[in-house]
């Protein structure tokens, strides 16, 4: 057991957050696995919107992504991995699990400062090649179903200002829709919008992160210290 009220406070924090970090991503990972492998999801997704009254048609939509979903079950394992590690290298004194762990989280933070780098320096060639792909995608009649879901959501018409016509031609722009902007020009609006936010929220992420790596040098210390303070002479 570790020495010094400062340690033992540090070994309390790793262990809570971590343990929160654990059921947070067995959550996450378990509803988006049964989500994927459930043939009946949107049946009993559909029950559970009646239930609690939300809107059916976005539930519906939803259910159309159910694939994406496989994006979440990553999330949430990676999550459980890093917390289980956290969790047994504060409770057992493991200075193996709490090495692996710090270099889980390290790596996540080169990543997201790539990421974040990458996003600031190349947004605007990211936002034509998103254009790109939506209207290559309208190409086909199948590429145009696939983008209904997101027009109801987003309440816009057609995936660029070229292919705009072709929607309301086909009648895939119903009622209010025919006279709403094309899905791009929302999506690229929400994006640039939202620009500053992501950036603020992959800076906290990365401020939280590097927090977790001086904590858990200190604990890995002080779990050192104390072998060296038992070593015979």
């Amino acid at each position: 057991m570790v020495y010094g009220c400062g340690n033992n406070f540090v070994k309390f924090i790793v262990f809570l957050v971590n343990l929160l970090l654990f059921v947070f991503g067995s959550l996450i990972c378990g509803f988006s696995l049964w989500a994927n492998l459930d043939k009946n999801f949107a049946v009993h997704l559909s029950d559970f919107a009646r239930q609690v009254k939300i809107n059916e048609e976005f539930v519906d939509d939803l259910a159309k992504y159910q694939a994406s979903l496989w994006v979440l079950v990553g999330v949430g394992a990676l999550l459980l991995v890093v917390g289980f590690l956290g969790c047994c290298g504060a409770a057992c004194e493991s200075m193996i699990c709490l090495a692996l762990q710090f270099i889980v989280v390290l790596l996540l933070s080169i990543v997201q400062i790539i990421a974040l780098g990458y996003l600031l320096v190349n947004r605007a060639e990211l936002l034509s090649s998103l254009q790109n792909f939506m209207e290559q995608s309208a190409g086909t009649v199948e590429g145009r179903m696939n983008l209904l879901p997101i027009q109801n959501v987003l309440h816009c018409c057609g995936a660029t200002a070229n292919t705009r016509p072709t929607f309301i031609a086909e009648g895939r722009c119903v009622n209010t829709l025919t006279d709403a902007p094309d899905c791009y020009s929302i999506i690229s609006e929400k994006l640039e919008t939202a620009g500053e936010t992501v950036v603020a929220v992959g800076i906290l992420c990365l401020i939280v992160e590097f927090v977790s790596l001086i904590f858990t040098c200190v604990l890995f210390r002080a779990f050192r210290d104390r072998e060296t303070l038992y070593t015979p002479y």
